[in-house]
């Protein structure tokens, strides 16, 4: 999708300005990961932070005032696995409305969420689940990474377990992969390496193996190397 003029003035404009210095507070306190950042890497991230964070619409449910540092821990998980992407990865996404907890499905009762990506553009996600994700930095599990990889997965139109890949030839060698490991996931959900939420379908797959490969990359390689190495080759990112 061509960027429009406009659009690409302001984030010139926005990437022109120093980087808040309370915002690398926030990101120095909450993130393990962010102090170990090369000088490239840290700038790709800031560039993909300060982009989601300006360009996206805000909108606090259930009560919830959304303030900037809820702000810059939401943007700062999505710049997390989209770093070294196109800075376009997240255009299809419009707004990101935040829940104080969880919140009931409006078609199921009995069902409760912790955070949603639509196919319209909206990402739902309660604070309670961010803050848990982030607390606990390596047992992969972060409801955030979780719904920004259902919105990488979009890229190609729907959610099947397969974002837009760099080249056409990256899809033989994805397919194989993936599909292999949710398979071998559905045959044996508890003993595998990812947990088993990711048997579901092809697209909770891939979220969940991002949570992985991002929190828990070590254990990753170990159970899976091929699975790390497709995910690596994608994200272009080693975080072992």
């Amino acid at each position: 999708m061509p960027i429009s003029p406009i659009k690409n003035w302001r984030r010139r404009r926005w990437l022109a300005e120093p980087f808040s210095e309370h915002w690398v507070e926030i990101l120095e306190k909450k993130f393990p990961f962010y102090k170990k950042l090369d000088d490239e890497d840290r700038e790709r991230f800031h560039n993909h932070l300060t982009i989601f964070l300006r360009e996206k619409h805000w909108e606090g449910a259930g009560g919830l005032e959304v303030t900037e540092k809820m702000k810059v821990v939401i943007s700062a998980a999505a710049a997390r696995i989209s770093r070294r992407l196109p800075i376009s990865v997240y255009d299809r996404l419009t707004e990101i409305v935040i829940y104080p907890s969880h919140y009931l499905h409006p078609d199921k009762e009995d069902s409760i969420i912790w955070g949603q990506a639509h196919n319209f553009g909206t990402v739902v996600l309660s604070w309670d689940a961010v803050k848990q994700g982030i607390s606990v930095p390596d047992d992969a599990r972060d409801t955030s990474i979780h719904e920004f990889a259902h919105v990488l997965d979009i890229g190609e139109g729907s959610f099947n377990g397969t974002p837009l890949l760099e080249r056409g030839r990256d899809y033989k060698a994805w397919f194989h992969v993936m599909s292999r490991h949710f398979a071998r996931l559905q045959d044996d959900p508890v003993s595998g390496c990812l947990r088993a939420y990711g048997a579901q379908n092809e697209a909770e797959f891939f979220a969940v193996a991002t949570e992985a490969f991002f929190e828990t990359p070590r254990q990753l390689k170990a159970c899976a190397p091929d699975l790390y190495e497709v995910l690596a080759n994608y994200f272009k990112v080693e975080p072992v």
